[in-house]
């Protein structure tokens, strides 16, 4: 029997190893279904410049074949507006102010000229994801399965507690552009083909390249202006007061964008082609997810982190669930990368530890998203980031509130690009209660602990990136 099995293909064989396991143990139904899962997220990336979300441009090809075999989910939004927070609500399934894990200037009610002390300043950082939150590569590596974190960009890096539970932590971030996607690509095949075959697996890849400088390699900064030059103030005048891009800004800010997501896209397709040699792709559950995307010139800003706009909160999202169960099914239920946690968790078997705020499946009615102050934009760009943003979406309304009291409200399915603020009080009464309840349902507020640790090289490429001072 067993000189029969080598000859079978690598699944077939790590199935029925399985089975022959579990019949000589005596093992349970919940033992038996461990699928590999893989996280896949696109930092910075847009839904709308994809192909499966309509986008003329053939900026993924990779992203829609694979579309083809997955669910793909319409009505997906993050948590939060940068790297951080959302990774954590990701591998927690708490929204943000619950994990804790985002900037905070420690006083809720700090002024600027506070912010701008440097003792003060040093004080208060990033907070890290707690030790004793419970995340996904915990609950899955206490199920046997063999866990590795590959993460291309900084707010990844160990100290900031994201990899809690990841045996294999490949994340030694470097560079204003982070990691290439062709790197980590070769490092999670690299460690894709040296796993046995009978172990499942779990692992978390990031990729970063649509991020800031948007510096498309060699053959993907074909687009007609991905060559041409940024306007180097370009960032700061937008957030200091706002503007509107030339054309020819809008062009090259654009272009050299969509390039990095091609070549990103190029990449997952080899990652993806990986899985299938080694037949593990078929019975994998596999999630592609953004973190959150990117303001080009919308609203006159750019970037993202300190808005909660669509631009920044409309994510991709595509799961491919094992066989290939609803393939090609597109889903406009309402999604939060909240609910990712319950989501694999329904599949898998496995009980949610407590605290958990997703749900299952077109249970929500109501998306959240948060944005917490930020030091460096108060400390660089003044009072007008002398706010904490939350947004709500019912669909098809959206409210946007500052806790210094303005209020933007959108009729999304008439107005995806969010051009036109309505002003019904009857709606804003009915999306203000339902911010409400949303936020009365969550946990208290976590006050995380601050990041330690953080090398000077990993500083010096977050502040590369606008996040540092």
């Amino acid at each position: 029997m067993l000189v029969l099995m080598n000859r079978w293909p690598r699944g077939r064989r790590r199935a029925w190893g399985a089975l022959l396991a579990c019949a000589a143990l005596g093992c349970s139904g919940e033992a038996r279904n461990r699928p590999d899962v893989l996280i896949i997220t696109l930092d910075t990336t847009r839904q709308d410049h994809l192909g499966t979300y309509g986008y003329a441009r053939d900026t993924s090809p990779a992203i829609d074949r694979f579309g083809e075999d997955s669910v793909v989910y319409d009505r997906a939004w993050a948590s939060g507006a940068w790297t951080l927070p959302t990774h954590a609500s990701i591998v927690t399934g708490k929204h943000v102010s619950s994990h804790g894990a985002h900037f905070d200037i420690g006083a809720a009610d700090a002024s600027l000229g506070e912010v701008l002390e440097g003792e003060f300043f040093e004080r208060h950082k990033a907070r890290r994801l707690s030790e004793d939150e419970v995340t996904l590569a915990e609950l899955l590596s206490a199920r046997g399965y063999a866990t590795a974190a590959f993460a291309a960009g900084p707010w990844l890096a160990p100290p900031f507690g994201l990899l809690q539970g990841y045996q294999v932590r490949d994340a030694e971030v470097k560079g204003v552009s982070g990691r290439r996607a062709e790197e980590i690509t070769n490092r999670f095949i690299e460690w894709l083909i040296g796993l046995p075959d009978e172990v499942p697996l779990h692992a978390l890849v990031n990729y970063f390249d649509p991020h800031s400088p948007y510096e498309p390699p060699e053959g993907f900064d074909d687009l007609p202006h991905a060559r041409d030059p940024l306007d180097p103030g370009q960032n700061e005048l937008f957030v200091n007061g706002g503007t509107v891009l030339k054309q020819a800004q809008r062009s090259a800010l654009v272009d050299r964008y969509d390039g990095e997501i091609r070549y990103m896209d190029h990449h997952l397709g080899r990652l993806l082609a990986a899985l299938r040699r080694v037949d593990r792709y078929r019975d994998a559950l596999i999630v592609v997810v953004g973190d959150h995307g990117e303001i080009l010139g919308e609203h006159g800003v750019l970037g993202h982190g300190r808005w909660l706009y669509e631009g920044v909160l409309r994510i991709p999202l595509l799961v491919h669930f094992p066989g290939g169960v609803g393939a090609g099914q597109r889903v406009n239920d309402l999604i939060s990368q909240v609910d990712l946690l319950p989501l694999i968790a329904a599949e898998l078997g496995l009980e949610l530890p407590p605290g958990v705020e997703g749900v299952g499946p077109g249970k929500r009615k109501t998306v959240l998203a948060q944005a917490f102050r930020d030091p460096f934009s108060l400390s660089s760009y003044g009072e007008r980031y002398d706010r904490d943003l939350t947004a709500v979406v019912r669909w098809p309304w959206k409210l946007i509130v500052s806790n210094r009291g303005s209020m933007e409200i959108y009729q999304l399915a008439d107005d995806p690009s969010e051009a036109r603020p309505v002003a019904e009080r009857a709606t804003a009464v009915r999306l203000a209660k339902a911010l409400s309840e949303t936020l009365d349902a969550l946990g208290p507020e976590r006050t995380a602990p601050l990041a330690t640790g953080v090398d000077a090289e990993l500083e010096e490429s977050l502040r590369a990136l606008g996040y540092v001072e």
